[in-house]
């Protein structure tokens, strides 16, 4: 399954009502009327750092749209994954050179939660490093998003 972010929601007064951003955007692309399929699967690991991260993804990107035009948090997340080491390198037999890199080889909702926090924690770190800020201005403007 591809790296996206999670679609959260949370059970109250007998309805679902979105938990993020990212899954109130996701309903009000669909009509007031339109009848959608949801699978209902219990989450697991740290929903709420996970949920932070891809925050985190969308709020870089916003700031960086002038120097990265047409930067998704899809996209930061698979250059991350490349640049700290978890994307497997795809190698032409003949040459030797990096062709790409296998984005799907590490799932990031598959990784042990102290793999997936040490790598929040370094992506936090990189990002705000190139924003040139803290990793705690950043934390807080994607908690505040």
């Amino acid at each position: 399954m591809p790296d996206k972010p999670p679609l959260l929601v949370r059970r109250a007064f007998g309805a679902l009502r979105p938990t993020n951003s990212v899954t109130e955007s996701a309903i009000l692309a669909y009509p007031e009327d339109a009848v959608l399929r949801v699978k209902i699967t219990k989450a697991s690991g740290n929903t709420k750092r996970n949920a932070l991260y891809w925050v985190v993804l969308a709020v870089f990107c916003e700031h960086m749209a002038e120097r990265l035009p047409g930067a998704t948090p899809a996209a930061m997340h698979r250059k991350l994954k490349r640049d700290l080491g978890l994307a497997a390198p795809i190698v032409s037999a003949k040459t030797g050179e990096i062709i790409d890199y296998d984005y799907e080889s590490i799932s990031f909702n598959s990784m042990p939660e102290h793999e997936r926090s040490e790598y929040v924690n370094a992506a936090f770190d990189k990002l705000a490093s190139w924003l040139g800020c803290t990793v705690q201005e950043l934390t807080q403007e994607g908690m505040a998003a």
